[in-house]
């Protein structure tokens, strides 16, 4: 694994003096990090895994998780998976864990499983002070994933910030010790930390203030044995030894995110039926005309409709997608956010 840490431009600009592409400038939601301290011999963690793959469920994209394996219950035994990492091992230690199943949520302190969905609620019910946006290519040659990463600052911090961008896989098939159900030689693995593209401390950003705007670019060719169809980059932000303001996830080949605050709050009427199981008939901004994308929560393109000059409001048919959040944006600016259920 080779992680290249020639971070390009840091740009603390003005509003009128950048462009940006991947990043939301209107306040939003704070989103919420588990880190999941956990070990392949734990035989308490299965019950733990089962909480945190719960809050996921129940909280979509405003919740990521990162499990990190550590401790020497992390130790493999003869054909047992090493999901140990020199990374791993430090956030233990930064972080002051001691025991597994422990977890932190933003960075606050470590609590038992009992404790996450408290954590996480009272996390998701404030306002962040600075927003995140990234998007993620992947060199099939090289075996290079690189990062673009995108922070901008609602608010001014009078204390310096560090970035901190993680890869993490799902999926991975192996030994798990579970006291409970027995233990399990195929378990599937989520979540699991495989590498940091910052330093274990972070990339520090000096002097965040409101209207600033952070550009960074990070690289790490991965091993062989990395699955990089099941690899997510994980970016977060929050102060040096404190807590995380923002988090967000993409896949590692070809994710990005959606810029939330270009989501309108000003049109006169809003996309109905709220959630959408068919079609959904989404307001225009007035006086546009043109091309209508439908975008999935990483920014993947969906589909997209003509907009006739006039038209009002545009259809787009939702029976084929998967339940979630999408966002709809429109040709020369703005955007909507539409939910599909079932």
């Amino acid at each position: 694994m080779q992680r290249h840490l020639a971070t390009l431009a840091l740009l603390l600009l003005h509003t009128s003096l950048y462009t940006q592409t991947l990043v939301g400038t209107g306040p939003q939601p704070r989103t919420a990090l588990l880190e999941e301290f956990t070990a392949i011999r734990c035989g308490v963690c299965p019950s733990a895994h089962a909480i945190a793959n719960s809050l996921e469920g129940l909280h979509g994209e405003a919740l990521t998780i990162i499990a990190v394996h550590g401790g020497g219950l992390a130790v493999p035994l003869a054909g047992q998976p090493d999901f140990r990492t020199a990374e791993g091992s430090a956030i233990w230690g930064v972080l002051g864990v001691v025991s597994q199943p422990q977890g932190s949520v933003n960075r606050r302190p470590i609590q038992g499983p009992n404790g996450w969905s408290g954590a996480i609620g009272s996390v998701l019910s404030q306002d962040s002070p600075a927003n995140i946006g990234l998007s993620t290519t992947y060199d099939v040659e090289t075996r290079t994933v690189t990062v673009e990463m995108e922070v901008y600052y609602t608010s001014t911090l009078s204390d310096e910030d560090r970035i901190h961008v993680a890869l993490t896989q799902d999926d991975i098939v192996g030994w798990q010790t579970d006291y409970v159900n027995g233990n399990h030689p195929d378990y599937i693995h989520r979540h699991v930390l495989r590498g940091l593209m910052t330093p274990v401390e972070g990339d520090p950003v000096m002097d965040p203030a409101e209207g600033a705007l952070v550009q960074r670019t990070y690289a790490m060719t991965i091993p062989g044995a990395w699955d990089i169809d099941a690899l997510s980059a994980v970016a977060f932000i929050g102060a040096a030894q404190g807590e995380v303001h923002q988090v967000r996830s993409v896949p590692a080949a070809g994710g990005a995110t959606v810029g939330l605050d270009s989501v309108r709050s000003d049109l006169p009427d809003a996309p109905f039926p709220v959630p959408a199981s068919h079609m959904v008939s989404v307001p225009l901004p007035a006086g546009h005309s043109g091309q209508a994308t439908l975008f999935d929560a990483f920014g993947r393109e969906v589909r997209s409709e003509r907009m006739p000059m006039g038209a009002g409001r545009v259809l787009f048919a939702v029976h084929d997608l998967l339940p979630g959040t999408y966002f709809v944006r429109f040709e020369g600016g703005g955007a909507q956010r539409i939910v599909v259920a079932r």
